[in-house]
C-alpha cells in the first residue's frame, strides 16, 4: 500500500478529474474521458481509480473480460504530478484480482512500440511480450487523394472477396494455425484494440454475420464499423498472395462506402511490407501477458 493512496471502483463523479489529467496524454488527446461512462455501464468491465485523501481521482485503469478465461487491461493513466510513486502497479493489483475471481487465467495489454516508459513498467511488473502487431491504416474512397491508388481509375483486384460459409471455418483456422501469420500472432486476433485467442467458433459466428470472407486461397474477418471505417481484424494468406488479398479488401472497403480501412497484421516482414506498398500507414505495438 502507498501511504495516503487508496484504490476503489470508479464512480460517475470521477469523470471530471479523469478528464482533466488525461486531456493531453497523447499529441491528439485521449479517449478515456469519452469512453468512461460506457465502461461503467458494462457488466464485463471493471474501472478502478486511485484517490488521495480528498477522494479526487489521480489514476485510472480498466479491465474487461474478453472470454471466460481471458482478461484485457487497458486505459492505465496516472496524473503527471503523481507518477513514479508505484500507483500504476497498485491499481493493477485490484484489476488482476477481479479478473482472476471471474475465471481469467491470463490478462493481456497493448503497448505502443514508441512508449518506452510503459514498456519498462510492464516488463518490470512481470509481464512478458507474446506478440508484436502492426495496425495499418489507409484512407479510401472519397477520403483518399487518389481513391483507387491508380491515377483515379479503380481497377478491379485480381482476387475477389466472397462471403465464406461456416464450413470454411475449419480449413481457415487450420491453415492460419500452422502458417507464419498464425504463429507470429501466437493465436491472437483483434477485437477493436484488444486481442484474444481466435477459435473456430469465432469464424463460424462471423460467417453468420457476413463478416468472414474467402479471398482466393486466403480468408479475412472484415466488416464496416462506426466512423466510416472498414476494419480487418484477422487475415490468413501466403506471401505471394498478400498484395492481391489486400487490394481485394481495399476494394471491399470502397464498395462499402467507408472512408478508411484498418488492417491488423502480426509483425511479419512480408505482410507489413505488403501493406506499405499499397499506401497504408503502419504503427507497431506489442501484446504483453501476465498469468493470473
Amino acid at each position: 500500500m502507498i501511504p495516503g493512496i487508496s484504490v476503489r471502483p470508479a464512480l460517475p463523479s470521477d469523470r471530471e478529474a479523469i478528464a482533466e489529467f488525461t486531456r493531453d496524454t497523447f499529441d491528439w488527446g485521449d479517449y478515456v474521458a469519452d469512453e468512461f461512462d460506457g465502461w461503467l455501464d458494462r457488466d464485463d468491465t471493471l474501472v478502478v481509480v486511485a484517490v488521495g485523501g480528498d477522494e479526487r481521482a489521480i489514476a485510472i485503469a480498466t479491465a474487461r473480460m474478453l472470454s471466460p478465461s481471458e482478461a484485457w487491461f487497458h486505459a492505465a493513466r496516472v496524473h503527471p504530478d503523481h507518477r513514479g510513486r508505484g500507483i500504476a502497479a497498485e491499481v493493477s493489483v485490484d484489476l488482476r484480482a477481479w479478473a482472476a475471481e471471474r475465471g481469467a487465467a491470463v490478462g493481456r495489454l497493448l503497448v505502443d512500440d514508441w512508449n518506452t516508459a510503459s514498456i519498462r513498467h510492464v516488463e518490470k511488473t512481470g509481464r512478458r511480450r507474446v506478440a508484436s502487431m502492426v495496425r495499418c491504416v489507409k484512407s479510401v474512397g472519397d477520403a483518399s487523394p487518389s481513391p483507387d491508388g491508380n491515377g483515379r481509375r479503380r481497377i478491379p483486384p485480381r482476387l475477389r472477396a466472397r462471403p465464406a460459409h461456416s464450413a470454411e471455418a475449419q480449413p481457415a483456422f487450420a491453415s492460419w494455425s500452422v502458417g507464419e501469420l498464425g504463429r507470429a500472432s501466437r493465436g491472437l486476433f483483434a477485437t477493436g484494440w484488444s486481442f484474444r485467442r481466435l477459435t473456430i467458433g469465432d469464424l463460424e459466428a462471423a460467417a453468420r454475420q457476413s463478416a468472414f470472407w474467402e479471398i482466393g486461397a486466403g480468408w479475412a474477418l472484415a466488416s464496416s464499423v462506426p466512423d466510416a471505417r472498414f476494419e480487418v481484424s484477422w487475415l490468413e494468406t501466403r506471401e505471394e498472395d498478400a498484395d492481391d488479398l489486400l487490394r481485394s479488401l481495399i476494394d471491399s472497403a470502397i464498395g462499402s462506402g467507408s472512408e478508411s480501412i484498418t488492417v491488423w497484421v502480426p509483425n511479419v516482414d512480408w505482410a507489413v511490407q505488403a501493406t506499405r506498398r499499397l499506401g497504408f500507414e503502419t504503427a507497431l505495438m506489442h501484446v504483453y501477458v501476465a498469468e493470473l
